[in-house]
């Protein structure tokens, strides 16, 4: 069983934007690699390249097809290069087909004299002590939760028939990894999406688009341990097709992300 780590290592350079990535079984939903790991493969190339006081601040993604366990390939196309920003994007082909698309925006740090704090963590909120643990029940629940510390603070489990399709969970990596850009992407999707829970019975889903950016973050953001909050909304749904919404915090109460996905349901 690989750590999250362990899989990033694994992209590696082949060549002039070209990389070879690799997913294993245990971090499948399914038949393919769950949306954050296939997202961070790709954003891993990208660090590569991209020079390391340019910050990640924002990425794009779509998810075309399924990516199996095996060895794959990611290819980089460079857009652009500021003097600011880099906006480059990237391709998880799985036998020559695409998979994950991702385009990104790293931005080095301006001088400037506004400063918009961003919103902390809601006070009255249930404690992770206090919240129902999610756990990994093999061949029920994805392959890749086992990975995963979720326990639901508040809302509905998946398949409860729930009225609402908001919740909200803390989570963290089971393993010991190091909350890098990557590690962080795998983290914010990590949790099941909105309108599982207000399936009756069994269904799927599956994210068709993924939008994220990263606020900027203290030091004490960065380097804090425990378990990070993620208040997940739902804006719109119907006929399948979910808008949803989302803000992830920091173990210390920052906001560290803030994520936007439409995603589909099928109720079986």
């Amino acid at each position: 069983m690989s750590a999250f780590s362990a899989l990033m290592q694994t992209v590696t350079a082949e060549g002039e934007g070209q990389f070879k990535a690799s997913i294993t079984d245990s971090w499948l939903q399914g038949r393919t690699a769950f949306g954050g790991l296939s997202t961070a493969l790709v954003t891993a190339a990208m660090r590569q390249q991209v020079a390391s006081e340019r910050r990640l601040r924002a990425l794009s993604v779509s998810f075309v097809g399924p990516a199996p366990a095996g060895d794959h390939q990611v290819l980089l196309r460079p857009l652009r290069e500021g003097g600011s920003v880099t906006h480059i994007q990237g391709e998880l082909q799985c036998d020559g087909e695409v998979a994950t698309m991702v385009t990104a925006a790293y931005g080095k740090d301006r001088a400037s004299a506004i400063v918009t704090p961003s919103a902390p963590r809601p006070a009255n909120i249930t404690s992770p002590e206090d919240s129902e643990s999610m756990p990994y029940i093999e061949g029920i629940t994805p392959a890749f939760t086992q990975h995963f510390d979720m326990r639901l603070a508040s809302g509905s489990l998946p398949f409860s028939g729930a009225d609402s399709a908001d919740f909200a969970m803390w989570l963290a990596y089971k393993d010991a990894t190091v909350m890098d850009e990557s590690a962080m992407i795998g983290l914010a999707d990590a949790p099941p999406m909105p309108g599982l829970n207000q399936v009756k019975g069994l269904g799927v889903g599956s994210s068709l688009s993924w939008y994220l950016e990263f606020p900027e973050l203290s030091a004490d953001a960065q380097h804090s341990e425990g378990l990070w909050y993620l208040d997940y909304r739902c804006q719109a749904g119907s006929k399948g097709y979910f808008s949803n919404y989302a803000t992830i915090y920091a173990p210390n109460g920052e906001a560290a992300m803030f994520s936007r996905q439409v995603a589909t349901v099928f109720e079986k």
